[in-house]
Parts: C-alpha cells; sequence; structure tokens
C-alpha cells in the first residue's frame, strides 16, 4: 500500500489543485460518495469520515450512486471492489464514461493484495481509473490520503 500512496496521477494533481483554488473566500466543499452493498460497512467508514470534516453521502449500489451523482457534485467516490449487478470498475467505468476527467478521485476497495508477483494493481489505474485501497482498509490512511488530495494536512 505505500507505493499505492505514493502514487498521485496528474489528473490526481490536477483535481486537487482545481479544489485547492476553491470558492471566493477560498474554501471548497469536501464531498465523498461511498458506496458499498453491506451497510454496517457504510455507516462505520461516514461516521469517520464525518468527524474528519467530510460531507459524505452513502449508496448501497453502483446504479443508486450512478443516480446521486446525476443530481450531486461529489470530489472523490470510494467503492468496494464487490457490488452486485454493476462490480467497482464498471461503476468506475461508468463515472468516466458521463463525466470523463472532470469526474472526481476514485478509490477501489479491493481484497486483491497488491504486492503479489502477478499483480501490482495496475488493472485499477488502467481499467478504471483510480487508486486501490487494499482490505483491511486503514481508515487512518484513507484519511490522511484524503487530507493530501483536498490540499491540507491536519490530523484526526
Amino acid at each position: 500500500m505505500a507505493a499505492n500512496a505514493q502514487h498521485i496521477t496528474q489528473a490526481t494533481e490536477e483535481k486537487r489543485m482545481s479544489l485547492k483554488a476553491g470558492g471566493q473566500d477560498g474554501h471548497y466543499m469536501k464531498r465523498i460518495l461511498l458506496v458499498d452493498n453491506q451497510a454496517h460497512v457504510l455507516r462505520v467508514m461516514k461516521l469517520s469520515l464525518d468527524r474528519n470534516g467530510y460531507e459524505v453521502d452513502t449508496a448501497l449500489s453502483g446504479e443508486v450512486a450512478l443516480n446521486m451523482m446525476a443530481e450531486e457534485h461529489y470530489d472523490v467516490v470510494i467503492s468496494d471492489h464487490k457490488l452486485e449487478k454493476m462490480n467497482g470498475p464498471q461503476f468506475f467505468a461508468s463515472i468516466e464514461e458521463r463525466f470523463g476527467s472532470a469526474g472526481p478521485l476514485k478509490f477501489l476497495i479491493t481484497d486483491e493484495h497488491m504486492d503479489s508477483a502477478d499483480n501490482d494493481g495496475a488493472w485499477a489505474s488502467d481499467t478504471c481509473k483510480s487508486e486501490l485501497i487494499e482490505k483491511p482498509i486503514s481508515l487512518r490512511w484513507l484519511i490522511a490520503r484524503l487530507n493530501e488530495f483536498f490540499g491540507h494536512y491536519k490530523t484526526a
């Protein structure tokens, strides 16, 4: 995961810089959409992110999340890989199709081990243009990464 934490794509950096520009007063909304088919996972993650100053919405499927994204702007989407009907990479491909480079930063939660010889995690970057979060999830790491993305380094 350390190598992944260091990996910030050019598109990610451009999004971060555009967010740093913020509104008239230099502030911006820090909106996150969490997608997982397990409600208890969403509750735990939402509680932690809420406590750290993020505005968080949740969805139990990729389909519901896409409908929410049609109505609301999200800076970051965090999705489990294993969703019903539409899996995480398919969901992220739909986001890319709809929003292109203007879409949110995407994190894909996976139980694939990125340090194995046959899986370096490149499939996630190539197929759904996302950063990987390997299970078990470290909420402390995720919050640090989000703080980095949003351009501040406040510790929780």
